[in-house]
């Protein structure tokens, strides 16, 4: 009677002693799946965040244009890379790039023009949408 009494009290204390392995596998597994999706969550706010400031580089340079045709009388009539010259001569201090050059990038199309002179244009920036992209366009009459 005193053996059985022996052999159950070291049973007891080996089994309370730790986590068993499903136990383990359980909290890992936990661990993964909440990395996962912090991770997930944290590459679209990055992606918004791209996507934002895209956008705002659209406005700056459609406000910089507006400026140089209340000046000169029309747009320029020359793609995105020339509008660095173009523009920065008191419009625009520097062309705004994209964030994830050069995956992405920005157009400047001038259009209704006549002897050079232009009185419409069309900026576009490549959006990030998932795994694909998106064209963002303003128009300015």
């Amino acid at each position: 009677m005193n053996q059985l009494k022996t052999f159950f009290q070291l049973n007891k204390s080996r089994t309370q002693s730790g986590f068993t392995m499903i136990e383990l596998l359980v909290v890992a597994t936990i661990i993964v799946i909440l990395t996962t999706i912090g991770l997930v969550s944290y590459s679209q706010a990055l992606q918004n965040s791209r996507n934002s400031r895209r956008k705002a580089d659209l406005e700056v340079s459609r406000q910089a244009l507006v400026l140089y045709k209340a000046d000169n009388g029309s747009y320029p009539n020359t793609n995105y890379a020339g509008l660095s010259a173009t523009l920065g001569a008191g419009y625009i201090s520097v062309m705004p790039i994209d964030p994830k050059t050069p995956l992405y990038s920005y157009t400047y199309v001038p259009g209704n023009c006549v002897a050079a002179k232009c009185q419409t244009f069309t900026l576009g920036a490549t959006l990030e949408v998932g795994s694909s992209t998106a064209a963002y366009s303003i128009n300015n009459p």
